[in-house]
């Protein structure tokens, strides 16, 4: 058997068949839907089956439940920024970089906008790294160079969904993995590539020409605050396109979780056994941490290993944090306790998206946004904090 057994419900594209298979039979494909697929050359393939006996989707991977984590906020300002939340990846990330020369490897987004891993080895490019990708990364041969790297005795910092985590450790024996640490994303699911490249077609064919660079998360630089679930678009000329989750098409659709990856619905990851090292994310339970950096965006930092444990105590000096309840979390953050369940709209919707007119599926998918209110966005995401408090109190009064 090969990997073009496994069924389309437990494929994650994460790449790690073709980085196992010793003949180069396999090449990554996007499928109708714009996935990433495995496609078996017959005429190469020698039917050894290590690809179907490896493939993280045919493996019931068993680790232990995570019990102890921790709120987390890097005090690094600068990085903390750059970050989605509270800069626990980053954190970790630097340190592994100054102190063990480790290279690191994540999601960033490339020339072209679209979303690959690559890797990096000095805390000047980070920022690549930094901040939400809500689209499946690419992985390519990545697994390979991180083997190759592992067994010139360099240390890795490895970041990614957890499928992808699980991807790594299928391409990567166990006896090569001394010097490599995991770093796995609260999952919610993945939209396909396809999808984020036909909106970014769309928007490039304003007046303000194509889009330059995209963002799913924003922080306003000019005062500490939460992070905002905004799609913006850098433009070529003129002010970015930024619009509210619900105004836009492909970010309405990936909150109401109505466009994922047919594996993500079951998804055998979104719980608290989880397959990397070290686990972040946001944190849903915060109302039960109002004394810690109330109104900023905070991370969650789970500890999954003894490895991450040992790490923990050199670089928790970082951060500020406080104790987390790991099971309480998992109750309000449903991706540490069941996949995001699918709806029947899921059937046939990329035939929809990827084929129909986009007014029309502006229409379907996404409330109409004024001109208005997109500067209006603009203004208070880039307000400083003095400002911003003085408006607040003007509009208390005229309420008086």
């Amino acid at each position: 058997m090969t990997v073009s057994d496994i069924v389309k419900t437990h494929c994650t594209g994460c790449c790690a068949c073709m980085n196992m298979c010793s003949k180069n039979a396999i090449q990554m494909v996007t499928d109708e839907e714009g996935f990433y697929v495995p496609q078996v050359n017959a005429e190469i393939c020698v039917n050894c089956g290590k690809c179907y006996s490896g493939c993280p989707g045919n493996d019931d991977h068993h680790v232990d439940e995570s019990l102890t984590g921790y709120l987390v906020r890097l005090k690094d300002s600068v990085h903390l920024k750059n970050s989605a939340s509270g800069g626990a990846f980053v954190g970790i990330a630097s340190h592994m970089i100054k102190q063990y020369n480790a290279l690191v490897v994540g999601a960033a987004i490339t020339e072209d906008l679209s979303v690959k891993h690559i890797i990096i080895e000095s805390t000047e490019q980070l920022i690549k790294l930094q901040n939400s990708k809500y689209v499946q990364s690419y992985v390519g041969n990545v697994y390979q160079q991180v083997r190759k790297a592992l067994e010139d005795e360099r240390t890795v910092l490895f970041s990614g969904t957890p499928c992808q985590i699980a991807g790594l450790y299928a391409a990567v024996p166990l006896n090569k993995r001394e010097r490599l640490y995991t770093v796995d994303l609260v999952c919610h699911g993945v939209p396909s590539p396809a999808l984020l490249k036909r909106q970014i077609e769309m928007d490039s064919k304003s007046k303000q020409g194509r889009v330059v660079d995209y963002r799913f998360r924003y922080k306003n630089p000019n005062a500490e605050s939460n992070s905002s679930y905004m799609m913006m678009m850098m433009m070529m000329r003129g002010l970015p396109l930024v619009r509210r989750t619900a105004q836009d098409v492909y970010f309405n659709l990936f909150m109401q979780g109505l466009d994922f990856r047919e594996s993500c619905y079951n998804c055998k990851y979104a719980n608290l056994k989880r397959v990397g090292d070290f686990t972040v994310g946001d944190c849903d339970s915060r109302e039960f941490y109002p004394y810690f950096h109330p109104s900023e965006s905070n991370s969650i930092l789970l500890i999954n290993s003894k490895k991450a444990a040992h790490l923990w105590e050199d670089f928790s000096v970082l951060f500020d944090f406080t104790e987390l309840d790991v099971h309480r979390e998992a109750e309000y953050n449903h991706q540490l306790n069941h996949p995001f369940k699918r709806s029947e709209q899921r059937d046939g919707i990329y035939e929809e998206l990827l084929n129909e007119e986009w007014s029309v599926i502006k229409n379907k998918y996404a409330v109409p946004q004024s001109k208005i209110d997109r500067y209006k966005l603009l203004f208070l995401l880039n307000t400083p904090a003095w400002v911003r408090k003085i408006l607040s109190m003007i509009r208390q009064r005229l309420k008086g």
